[in-house]
């Protein structure tokens, strides 16, 4: 008798586990956001001449599976250039529709022109 109801436990334990995971929306890849903002600092970087380049982006940052193109700006900042980051934003997630902000932090490296 009791390893009957052990047996039922599993089994109630492993259905909830599962059914869970099957309503739990797919999440964004992160290297496809810093792709993202590697993509908008290159384009940047052309045309201002300038040399920013994305730093590591947090990877307890988790966000839903964006539906659409994500886009790419400057993230408004006070702090001049030592506060800039890039802001990657997705404006309709796969399951909820709602839209979610990533902010990248970037270095600028120090260029010499002779």
């Amino acid at each position: 008798m009791t390893r009957i109801f052990f047996m039922l436990v599993a089994i109630m334990i492993s259905g909830t586990t599962s059914a869970g995971e099957k309503n739990s929306p797919p999440i964004q890849d992160l290297k496809e956001v810093k792709r993202s903002a590697d993509e908008f600092l290159m384009k940047e970087n052309r045309q201002k001449r300038t040399q920013f380049t994305a730093v590591r982006i947090n990877p307890k940052i988790i966000v839903e599976q964006c539906a659409v193109p994500l886009e790419s700006d400057w993230a408004s900042s006070d702090s001049g250039v030592l506060g800039k980051r890039v802001q990657v934003a997705c404006r309709s997630t796969l399951h909820d529709k709602k839209g979610w902000r990533v902010l990248v932090p970037i270095a600028a490296s120090a260029t010499h022109k002779n």
